[in-house]
């Protein structure tokens, strides 16, 4: 059972996204399963509700984006990569979640913005990168690629309790890596998708599907600069899912990579990502 569903849940309370998808009455890929909360951050159920822009208007303005358009599709890969929906047209400065209590917003969400501006806006980026700085960025991409996993044409694959963790920390279900890229269109893309493969002992075969379809692996390109943020679902570690040719963040590794040693893809959308429940067995042990 999907984390999030252990209660039954009126289909009415669930995403439009969802509903849409429940009424064409096709095998739904697996998913968490929740009401539409007050607040997709906390366990606010009143108040007021403010809007989280996606990226934030400082950054919008430091790379004179606000007028840069998105266009959000879904494409359906079991139906030959056609486009399975899609948000009308907008610019980036009206894109936002709009289930995001004031608290959190003005709280811990502003704080952390606070700490990632330097870091996301210092030109050139040159030299290691520090402690501070990369659990700052991991936390930043998380909360960011959450934002984009509640209010997007998507299946939502961040639990309740991976969501409300964000306003303290990083929770233990995330991974987030970085790479650089050559080719830009516009300065912000982003991607929701599954892993692109699985090498898994033959009995457990049976349930791969299932964690694959319930681990999110998202892009978000800034500029030259991409995250891969990774949530994986129980009991699969975040760390058992890999980005071909990135640089690991988070969790913390022992050796950060400076700036300048950054891989390089040709777009955001370049490492092949698997799941690898093969590998020796102290990879295999949190901490």
């Amino acid at each position: 059972m999907p984390p999030g569903s252990e209660q039954p849940v009126d289909p009415d309370r669930l995403r439009k996204f969802d509903r849409n998808l429940i009424e064409t009455g096709r095998r739904l890929a697996h998913r968490v399963v929740e009401p539409v909360p007050f607040c997709w951050f906390c366990d606010n159920i009143a108040g007021t509700r403010s809007k989280e822009h996606i990226f934030p208007q400082w950054l919008l303005k430091h790379h004179g984006a606000m007028d840069e358009r998105v266009h959000p599709i879904r494409i359906s890969m079991p139906l030959g990569g056609v486009v399975a929906s899609e948000r009308g047209e907008r610019p980036l400065r009206a894109h936002f979640n709009g289930e995001v209590c004031a608290r959190c917003n003005n709280g811990w969400m502003s704080s952390l913005e606070v700490s990632a501006m330097p870091i996301l806006t210092q030109s050139p980026r040159q030299g290691c990168i520090t402690d501070d700085e990369a659990t700052t960025l991991a936390r930043w991409f998380a909360k960011t690629a959450v934002n984009l996993n509640v209010s997007q044409p998507f299946r939502l694959l961040v639990d309740r309790l991976s969501r409300h963790a964000l306003a303290t920390g990083i929770p233990d279900r995330f991974a987030v890596d970085l790479f650089r890229v050559r080719k830009q269109n516009g300065v912000f893309d982003w991607v929701q998708k599954s892993p692109d493969a699985a090498s898994c002992p033959q009995a457990q075969l049976d349930g791969m599907q299932r964690l694959m379809e319930l681990t999110l692996v998202t892009h978000i390109r800034i500029a030259d600069l991409v995250a891969v943020v990774i949530h994986a679902p129980e009991p699969l570690l975040p760390t058992d899912v890999i980005p071909d040719r990135t640089a690991r963040i988070f969790p913390l590794p022992d050796g950060l990579p400076s700036w300048e040693e950054l891989p390089f893809h040709d777009d955001y959308l370049g490492p092949f990502t698997h799941i690898d429940l093969i590998g020796d067995p102290p990879q295999r042990e949190e901490g």
